[in-house]
């Protein structure tokens, strides 16, 4: 886990509802995949300077040091208190993001599209990564890792109340975003659902509506 350094507290702000992106602008500038993962390493870190977040992400400070202030514009992520320049502390705005459903204008729609599919590409590659390296962690981590799959006959209402009952048990651990907050010994474990409908042709049964063109 990367070390936050010296400056900045213990992150003492309740915890902020999910920002729900719905503007091409936010869209496209998250959708780069280095402010993705300068996100994803300020979650793990609590807070990350550009110097630091450089060692991270693999760019180098200069580089980092724009997408973050990229990111701060857009309201993504705050100024954390204490250093100047690239020592500047960032830590995240929210912590929770989603992307808006109803969008109607077709650059915006292009943009949603263009950040779910390098969110969805970067999280199929560390679950790859981590299958690889998977027998090398303990036994307790093993056990509790790895995939689950279930095939659920629902309508889209009851998967909406499922989908409400695991965040509301995932959300009962947000706090530990701060990392004051965490116990020893903890990892930072990924939880991740994905819930897409199979199809049922040539089975003998009603085929499930067909899907849009990509």
């Amino acid at each position: 886990m990367p070390d936050s350094g010296a400056g900045p507290g213990p992150d003492t702000r309740p915890p902020r509802p999910t920002r729900t992106i719905g503007d091409a602008q936010s869209l496209q500038a998250l959708a780069h995949p280095t402010r993705l993962g300068l996100m994803e390493a300020i979650a793990l870190a609590g807070t990350l300077t550009a110097t630091q977040a450089s060692e991270v992400v693999g760019e180098s400070p200069t580089a980092c040091a724009y997408h973050l202030r990229v990111l701060g514009r857009l309201g993504f992520i705050e100024e954390a208190g204490g250093g100047r320049g690239r020592e500047r502390p960032w830590r995240l705005a929210h912590w929770g993001y989603s992307i808006a459903e109803d969008i109607d204008d077709p650059d915006t729609a292009q943009a949603a599209k263009a950040l779910s599919k390098t969110w969805v590409e970067r999280l199929i590659a560390r679950i790859r990564a981590f299958e690889v390296a998977r027998t090398g962690f303990p036994a307790d981590v093993q056990s509790v890792t790895g995939a689950y799959q279930s095939i659920v006959f629902a309508t889209p209402a009851e998967l909406a109340r499922m989908h409400e009952e695991l965040a509301a048990v995932v959300s009962k651990h947000i706090g530990r975003l701060d990392p004051a907050q965490r116990l020893p010994g903890h990892l930072p474990f990924e939880v991740v659902t994905f819930v897409h409908v199979l199809s049922t042709a040539g089975l003998g049964g009603e085929d499930a509506p067909a899907a849009p063109d990509p």
